[in-house]
C-alpha cells in the first residue's frame, strides 16, 4: 500500500502570483483522485505560476502523470506557467522516458524555478 501525497504550500512573500507547492509521498491509482483535488485546492481560483517541488515524491504511475498534465493544463489554460523542480531521480528517469521532460519546464533546484519565473515576470 501506498504512503498518501501530502501537499504543502510553501510561502515566498517576494513572488507575485506564484504558488509554491512541495509534495512529499507516492502518487498511485489510490490517491490521485484526493491528490488532484488537494492540489486545485490549493492552487485556487485566482491565476499563478506554480512551483512544484517534487524532492520528496518517490514515485508516480500513469495515473499520477495523467493528474500532472490535468494541473498544467489548468495552469496554462489560465495563461500561467508550470515548473517542477527538484525532481527525485525515479522521477527524473520516468519523465525523461515519458517525454514529460518537454511538457513541462523543469528546474533542478527551487531557487532555479523561481529565478526562471522571476526573468518571466520582469520581461
Amino acid at each position: 500500500m501506498s504512503t498518501a501525497v501530502h501537499v504543502t504550500a510553501v510561502s515566498d512573500d517576494t513572488l507575485e502570483d506564484v504558488c509554491m507547492l512541495a509534495l512529499a509521498g507516492e502518487l498511485d491509482y489510490t490517491n490521485a483522485e484526493r491528490f488532484q483535488h488537494d492540489l486545485q485546492e490549493s492552487i485556487g481560483s485566482e491565476p499563478c505560476d506554480l512551483i512544484i517541488d517534487l524532492s520528496d515524491l518517490t514515485f508516480c504511475d500513469s495515473t499520477g502523470i495523467q493528474v500532472f498534465l490535468a494541473v498544467r493544463k489548468l495552469v496554462h489554460d489560465r495563461g500561467r506557467i508550470i515548473v517542477l523542480a527538484r525532481l527525485h531521480p525515479r522521477l527524473e528517469r520516468l519523465f525523461h522516458l515519458t517525454g514529460l521532460t518537454s511538457a513541462f519546464s523543469v528546474q533542478s533546484t527551487v531557487d532555479d524555478a523561481v529565478e526562471l519565473l522571476r526573468s518571466r515576470q520582469s520581461s
